[in-house]
């Protein structure tokens, strides 16, 4: 059941997928359907749980939990909630702040997330540790900036498994750990070949292909310059 009404569920289908398919959101950001990428590191679609061998309540992780015969899932609860808005703000301990710079913002998975989860304010928000997380512009076509990572590693999977790149991998480990390149290579140096699928499924602004608008719009407001369009 799920808070209270009885549900059919799937062979080997998680506790995710059922409470989706019957209509009960989950807040998630790690998770991504399209690829099966599912590793409970945000901890974020937490749910309680209780069965008849295990009365007490307990708390999984919905996205890579299977469901079982009898088991009992609790969505909203007190508990639920707090834990949820408790790990959104332990994601932005060291994620910058200013939203409105960010090319995301608007179209921004945390963003939904933090206002599903009711976040009104960041206790552990770490300013000196946020700004020395590594940004790099390296690339004529993207950027990697770390100050926006969650570390979801939604884009070591779709570099690795679908792309087959390779390109990227997670570094350091505690607070340290960082999505970066290959060999420790910089964006441009590396076999990364900026097909740009990490930029589609990262649930932040953390990778962005290069904004040059401005440019643009430069060179067409130019009296001096003949401009040409061509759509690519």
């Amino acid at each position: 059941s799920i808070n209270g009404k009885t549900v059919a569920a799937e062979p080997n289908e998680t506790i995710l997928k059922c409470a989706r398919r019957n209509g009960y959101h989950i807040p998630t950001l790690c998770e991504l359907d399209d690829i099966d990428h599912t590793p409970g590191t945000c901890r974020v679609c937490l749910v309680e749980i209780e069965t008849a061998a295990a009365p007490k309540r307990h708390m999984v992780t919905s996205c890579n939990t299977p469901v079982k015969e009898g088991l009992k899932i609790f969505t909203r609860s007190q508990r639920v909630r707090d834990m949820q808005k408790l790990q959104v703000e332990l994601l932005m301990a060291d994620h910058l702040q200013d939203c409105a710079t960010c090319i995301r913002h608007g179209a921004c998975e945390l963003q939904d997330v933090a206002q599903f989860v009711g976040l009104r304010e960041n206790r552990f928000f770490d300013p000196v540790r946020t700004a020395a997380r590594p940004i790099d512009d390296s690339s004529p076509a993207m950027i990697r900036d770390m100050t926006r990572c969650i570390r979801c590693p939604r884009c070591v999977a779709i570099c690795r498994n679908e792309q087959e790149v390779d390109a990227l991998v997670v570094t350091g480990t505690g607070q340290a750990t960082a999505v970066g390149l290959r060999n420790g290579l910089s964006q441009k140096e590396s076999t990364c070949v900026t097909c740009g699928q990490c930029v589609l499924v990262c649930p932040t602004g953390a990778l962005a292909e290069r904004d040059e608008i401005d440019v643009a719009l430069d060179y067409i407001y130019d009296p001096d310059i003949v401009t040409v369009v061509e759509f690519a």
